[in-house]
């Protein structure tokens, strides 16, 4: 195998191995969004266990949904639509891990939305009275997939360069 070879092969796993993470967290992220009241539940089934910020924030987060859900639970409908598109999106990556030279626009589409999701928790979240250190969990999450994405762009045109059209 020659070097250029062994360099595409490197690239190609390393772009694989990162949309799959991607797929999998959106995934992850889509699913726990159906059975939150379930998922608080278990969270809050030994509330003595958590840290007292976790505990108070699920707490109020769970009667706020038990509330609604109680006496508005079309408003939980929202919830459905939010883990559909994190599945839409993931079956987006399906693209890039095909072919991802082809499908590059999708991983800098996904940096992109990545990004904005940092500001969107900084700045919006401030306005739901959403706690600020939440919304650093969720900077920092939105930031770590940028970057991971950052990096699968770079290597995709790096592959882009080596590979024979």
């Amino acid at each position: 195998m020659s070097n250029t070879e062994s360099e595409e092969a490197g690239l190609r796993r390393k772009i694989k191995i990162v949309i799959l993470l991607t797929i999998i967290g959106l995934l992850l992220n889509g699913i726990s969004a159906i059975p939150l009241r379930k998922e608080l539940n278990i969270l809050l089934s030994n509330p003595d266990a958590l840290p007292p910020l976790l505990r108070d924030w699920w707490v109020y987060v769970n009667k706020g949904i038990k509330e609604t859900s109680k006496n508005y639970p079309f408003m939980r409908y929202g919830f459905d639509w939010l883990a559909f598109a994190h599945l839409l999106i993931a079956i987006a990556f399906l693209g890039p891990l095909k072919d991802p030279i082809k499908n590059e626009w999708v991983v800098r589409w996904g940096a992109i939305a990545s990004a904005l999701s940092v500001f969107m928790a900084l700045g919006w979240e401030r306005e739901r009275n959403i706690p600020l250190w939440w919304s650093f969990i969720d900077a920092s999450i939105a930031f770590i997939a940028f970057i991971i994405l950052l990096l699968c762009n770079n290597w995709i045109k790096k592959l882009k360069k080596i590979t024979p059209a």
